[in-house]
């Protein structure tokens, strides 16, 4: 399984020192596959993200790449070189397309944010109003998801991971303010991908999606906690 946290999320728009951008995105992957082929390789994991797939409501593993700024191009990059390398080497490889990931330790999704801001008392940023909408997968999903993808003898080069729904950030702030929990918010204006949204007909081959915990009722029962 190879995980490239190649920037900090706050920071995937620096282009300050480029040498170094594609060092760390495309360069340290490339160093790692390189030292891959002194070992027996059964399958090979690439953790990618869902932002390849740019503005979609049903993102299938088999839609072309519709990259939407350099953070997405250079995970673009990346999935081709390492399906290329294990092409060559004769190893198997696996896309993983993570789609948003919340819970355990998190403390940057804005899941976590919105969980903070209700508990607290906090004021919440918004971008364009929250309207956005999201797959997002808890991290036990996505642990049970790589466990399948692990076991599996199924021959998969591209699968989503995510919970197959969509929500945006205002419904999940409307779920809270009908139960009396309101969060003051205000909002910047960006361009953002309006809708990201998985296919999940390949994961649920493995492992049982339908089960996946639902972003709504996590926040409710975290802010009510």
């Amino acid at each position: 399984m190879v995980i490239n946290s190649f920037q900090p999320a706050t920071a995937l728009g620096d282009v300050s020192d480029p040498v170094q951008l594609v060092q760390l995105s495309i360069g340290a992957t490339a160093a790692l596959l390189d030292h891959l082929q002194h070992h027996t390789i059964s399958r090979l994991l690439y953790t990618s993200s869902a932002a390849v797939y740019g503005d979609s409501v049903e993102c299938r593993e088999t839609d072309r790449p519709r990259a939407a700024g350099l953070h997405a191009g250079l995970k673009v990059a990346n999935e081709d070189l390492v399906a290329r390398i294990g092409r060559h080497r004769g190893f198997p490889v696996t896309l993983v397309r993570l789609f948003n990931m919340y819970g355990g330790d998190d403390r940057f999704s804005i899941i976590s944010k919105i969980v903070d801001a209700a508990r607290h008392g906090h004021s919440l940023t918004l971008i364009n109003e929250g309207n956005a909408i999201r797959d997002f997968v808890h991290i036990d999903d996505v642990v049970r998801a790589y466990t399948a993808l692990m076991d599996t003898e199924a021959s998969l080069d591209v699968v989503n991971v995510a919970s197959g729904v969509g929500v945006s950030v205002k419904g999940l702030l409307d779920a809270l303010a009908v139960r009396g929990r309101l969060v003051e918010t205000h909002s910047l204006t960006r361009d953002e991908i309006r809708v990201s949204t998985a296919n999940v007909e390949r994961l649920s081959r493995l492992v049982d999606v339908a089960s996946f915990q639902r972003a709504i009722d996590w926040v409710v029962a975290e802010v009510g906690r």
